[in-house]
């Protein structure tokens, strides 16, 4: 029994290496009034767009009131009446860049030896010649 499965064994494996299938597949031959072409290709799609409406708006009138005009008050130059020194007045010469200064100090040192406690106040200043008037006031 043994021998018999060896046998069969055997010639199960001759006949199965023996068999051999195989498929080939070939392009039959085109006729000569046909011939092969490939599809063409779709015929590109043209896209317009319209542009918009250009639409016109004339510019609406825009009301404003009347503005107020200022008119400034009309100016009137008087001149002035010249003011005499009172009473007691001294007139100070100075110089330099401080005499202006010191030409005040001057003045009140004077009015106060001369007409006691009292207030100083400038009458005039002539810068060009270097000459200032004071007035001498009691309080």
């Amino acid at each position: 029994m043994r021998t018999t499965i060896i046998a069969l064994a055997v010639a199960a494996a001759a006949l199965s290496g023996c068999t051999f299938k195989s498929t080939t597949v070939e392009r039959g031959a085109t006729p000569a009034h046909v011939a092969v072409e490939p599809a063409p290709a779709p015929a590109p799609v043209v896209v317009y767009q319209t542009p918009p409406p250009v639409v016109y708006q004339a510019p609406q009138p825009v009301y404003q009131a009347p503005q107020p005009v200022y008119q400034a008050p009309p100016v009137v130059y008087q001149t002035e009446a010249p003011v005499a020194p009172p009473a007691g007045s001294v007139a100070v010469n100075y110089t330099g860049p401080n005499g202006y200064q010191l030409a005040w100090q001057k003045a009140d040192s004077y009015c106060v030896a001369h007409y006691g406690n009292g207030r100083v106040e400038l009458l005039s200043n002539d810068e060009s010649t270097g000459r200032a008037t004071f007035g001498c006031y009691r309080l």
